[in-house]
């Protein structure tokens, strides 16, 4: 039997919304003197207009570049006199500013966060110079073969649909978006009516009350999100292929349902199964027994529309491709015919608990894990899940097995070659 507290978050959390329909979620634990503020905007790459990719990404970077308040720079000169720091990350789903600081001068957050809300300065010269950063950082992606390859893989996978698109944008996208098409994006859609506020750490008290002093006057006016559509999957499992690198890379991508689904959770515990540790099954037949490849991974994605499997490994030298290929699917095959071993899956359970514990032991962590359930789904989202995950049993793993694996499930298949390889 396992320990409630091991799949909850620690601490003790209150929501509340606003009457300007900002969402803050309070998350109290005094485990280090450290407040960390998250706040979430329901807007991503998803969110886009046709022809302007990358906007919520550039959007992210100009936030930093100043405001009414805080001239360029002044954002992160100001975090670090305080001793604190800050960082924000854009998703297809959402985008995400963060900032850590001791528990007596959080309130900078607030007045920083209400400053760019309201106030953000998106200077001309500022977006050109800032262009150029972002245009550097795509030619980077697209350099190195591992980012290459994944993202051709999931563009051929979900075709039109925004989770196949990168979210840095393209180079001739970049182009077409400056300081008009950043400020629509920005009134559109970062607005108290469309974000979620997590406070988290070493919290006194009043401090629901100093958010609301803070950004409780801001005007909602949040455009109306569209829902997220569903992606067209291929029906069969397709091929690409890339030359590029010095070693073979193989990157499978297979369609799964979103996040919500009542399947999740065993297609968590197939992953675990998969590639979770050297007992895992692709780890001890890939790496070990054969010695084809020198790792192998798997994820699958946490979106609200369907999204995928992810399995990727790199070949050892002289390695032939076609037998790695082979071996994984036959592994693949396998977990769709034979039920695994209650062992098995009580092994894989256990090491996908341990993941959740060590990724939530910080306060940061607990903060960002809050405004992710809370953006996308609800507040316990995620403990539900690695609940529901904890019980599956070894019957549940071989239907959705059989359900998303190949033979049964689409998806697409690419390999990154070296430039020299000459095999069939």
């Amino acid at each position: 039997m396992i320990a409630p507290t091991l799949t909850a978050l620690p601490g003790r959390s209150t929501v509340e919304q606003l009457d300007n329909g900002l969402t803050v979620c309070l998350l109290e634990n005094p485990q280090a003197p450290l407040v960390t503020t998250a706040l979430w905007f329901r807007a991503g790459t998803r969110d886009e207009q046709p022809g302007l990719g990358g906007t919520a990404h550039f959007l992210e970077h100009m936030m930093f570049k100043g405001s009414a308040r805080y001239s360029r720079g002044e954002i992160d000169r100001r975090t670090q006199a305080l001793g604190g720091s800050n960082n924000a990350f854009t998703s297809h789903d959402a985008t995400t500013y963060y900032f850590n600081f001791a528990r007596d001068r959080w309130t900078e957050a607030l007045a920083i966060e209400a400053d760019r809300m309201t106030g953000l300065s998106l200077d001309a010269s500022e977006v050109d110079s800032e262009r150029q950063v972002i245009l550097e950082e795509i030619a980077m992606y697209e350099s190195d073969p591992w980012d290459a390859l994944e993202q051709r893989v999931l563009a051929r996978l979900f075709g039109d649909h925004p989770y196949g698109r990168p979210v840095l944008g393209t180079a001739p996208e970049l182009h077409e978006i400056g300081a008009a098409e950043l400020a629509a994006f920005h009134r559109a859609f970062y607005r108290p009516d469309n974000a979620v506020l997590v406070v988290a750490g070493d919290l006194e008290a009043g401090a629901l009350e100093r958010v609301r002093e803070r950004l409780g006057a801001l005007a909602r006016g949040a455009s109306a999100r569209q829902p997220a559509t569903e992606p067209v999957f291929p029906h069969r499992v397709e091929r690409v292929e890339r030359r590029q690198g010095e070693v073979a890379r193989l990157c499978l991508a297979l369609a799964t349902p979103a996040a919500s689904d009542a399947s999740y959770p065993a297609i968590r515990l197939l992953v675990g199964l998969l590639a979770s540790g050297r007992a895992s099954r692709l780890h001890r037949s890939l790496v070990e027994k054969h010695q084809l490849c020198s790792w192998v991974m798997a994820d699958v994605m946490e979106t609200t529309a369907p999204g995928a499997l992810i399995v990727a490994t790199e070949l050892v030298a002289d390695s032939e491709p076609e037998r790695a290929e082979e071996t994984l699917l036959r592994e693949l095959t396998r977990m769709t015919e034979e039920p695994p071993a209650a062992e098995e899956v009580e092994r894989a359970a256990h090491m996908l608990l341990a993941e959740w514990i060590y990724d939530h032991e910080r306060i940061h962590q607990q903060a960002l894990a809050a405004g992710f359930s809370l953006t996308l789904f609800d507040l316990g989202h995620k403990e539900r899940q690695l609940r529901r995950m904890l019980s599956v049993r070894p019957e549940e793993v071989t239907a959705i097995a059989r359900r998303i694996l190949p033979p049964g499930g689409g998806g697409v298949l690419g390999w990154s070659l070296p430039a020299r390889w000459s095999g069939a």
